[in-house]
């Protein structure tokens, strides 16, 4: 007899195993995190931000499986439904968008609600309402599920294969009784966050939008364990790991030893935590500024510094000089000269050096720039990541961060630290929105420049 493949084939399923003592370092780092967490979220919490960080994992959590949703119709949903001004309303109607926003609202809603079959089934049927066709919205699967690959010789390979359709119910009941409790520390949310994930996926008991209601799990025991209806981007963190989290998930699928997969996605949580209480922090530090401030703006000034806010906590670090300033006011030099005099005056902006290469930050602790060591960067200087990324830009002007990724050897901390440096250095500034907008050069191309390199296929 063959041996099985799958691990809800084995006899132990679903009887996984883990290496606690294999994860120490990473539990640690994610109980950190959850702490501070804990800390940020005892501050009010902007609700727009909140309908924006709702909207982004909406359109997230189908980007990853290739499918694109109206970002304007998410938004609206999700402020509707929170009674949030800030979008613009839309007459478009789009189910796939309209059910991503219903996902990830209830999940919102149902923090505290115990863990069940029918919770899981409202979710998909609040996802799937009015959407794929022939997809039956809130049932489990009727019909089996097989994901085979076919190489380029036509031989074809069983990727992933579900339990049959007749064993979904109990496989679901199952699953509850053992996800159902809520532990007690940081290390036992970690765990339960991650470890649940590759038992429900290998479940797959619906037949469209697993992925979906996978990564609304975790949101929803991260959410329950902080004690705070709060957004989590999970998919935008799985997204950033795509190709490790397929392969990880698919190691899992074969398995019951679960320490890699654990290895993996903890990290992931810790990064996403980390992540969001800097966006807290952010906020924060954005409301304090404005209240302080904001009285003292003419309307030109405010259209700017809240332009700078838009590009986050990178943007408000950037500073201001008179050239930027000319660009993002459509001013004369001396406007833009007079508008920054007076912005010192007020305190709103300190100068940072002197002379015509003088730059104007915020005033405010938190926007300080960051003043870490950095390499040389000098047109001469061929080799290292800062003068790499600085030749991209020139030759690619208004790319972003993916495309930097996809033409250099280096981790997204690396290139987004060189990004930073050469911001701060005045070499390099972004224009445009956050999701649509990219980099440019803020000094002549010279003709020494390097060759323009070939853009990556």
């Amino acid at each position: 007899m063959p041996s099985p493949s799958f691990n809800w084939q084995r006899p132990q399923w679903p009887a996984f195993s883990f290496a606690r003592s294999a994860l120490k370092d990473e539990l640690a780092a994610f109980a950190r995190a959850f702490r501070e967490a804990k800390k940020a979220l005892r501050e009010p919490q902007d609700p727009l931000f909140v309908a924006r960080a709702l909207a982004s994992e909406a359109v997230t959590t189908r980007a990853i499986e290739g499918v694109e949703v109206d970002e304007a119709v998410v938004m609206s949903s999700i402020c509707r439904a929170l009674g949030v001004p800030g979008a613009a309303p839309t007459a478009a109607r789009d189910a796939a968008s309209e059910g991503a926003a219903r996902l990830v609202l209830a999940v919102r809603e149902d923090r505290d609600a115990p863990l069940s079959a029918a919770l899981l089934r409202k979710w998909h049927g609040a996802m799937m309402e009015g959407g794929a066709r022939g997809v039956r919205a809130g049932a489990f699967r009727d019909v089996p599920v097989r994901v085979v690959s076919v190489d380029r010789f036509g031989q074809s390979e069983t990727r992933f294969e579900a339990p049959p359709p007749e064993r979904v119910a109990g496989e679901i009941g199952l699953f509850v009784r053992r996800w159902r409790h809520r532990p007690a520390t940081p290390e036992g949310i970690a765990l339960k966050a991650a470890l649940m994930h590759p038992h429900f996926e290998s479940i797959h008991p619906f037949e469209d939008g697993n992925g979906r209601i996978g990564r609304a799990l975790v949101a929803k025991v991260l959410a329950e364990g902080l004690r705070h209806p709060v957004a989590l981007p999970v998919s935008t963190f799985v997204s950033r790991h795509r190709r490790a989290y397929y392969d990880e998930i698919n190691v899992a699928s074969h398995t019951l030893d679960w320490t890699s997969w654990a290895g993996f996605f903890v990290p992931v949580l810790t990064d996403l935590l980390e992540s969001f209480v800097a966006a807290m922090r952010f906020v924060a530090a954005k409301r304090d500024y404005l209240a302080r401030f904001e009285s003292s703006f003419a309307e030109r000034a405010r259209k700017v510094v809240l332009r700078m806010f838009e590009d986050g906590e990178a943007g408000a670090k950037a500073g201001l000089s008179a050239a930027k300033w000319m660009r993002m006011a459509k001013v004369s030099k001396p406007t833009a000269t007079r508008d920054l005099a007076e912005l010192v005056q007020s305190g709103a902006i300190v100068p940072d050096g002197t002379g015509p290469q003088t730059r104007y930050l915020l005033n405010h602790p938190a926007f300080e720039p960051d003043r870490e060591p950095i390499e040389p960067i000098n047109d001469g200087i061929n080799d290292g990541i800062n003068a790499a990324i600085l030749r991209l830009v020139r030759n690619h002007p208004g790319r972003g961060v993916p495309f930097f990724l996809a033409s250099v050897k280096a981790s997204r901390a690396t290139v987004e630290r060189a990004v930073r440096a050469l911001v701060r250095a005045g070499r390099i500034e972004h224009r445009g929105s956050r999701k649509t907008g990219g980099y440019f050069a803020t000094e002549p191309t010279s003709s020494a420049t390097p060759p323009r390199e070939r853009e990556p296929r």
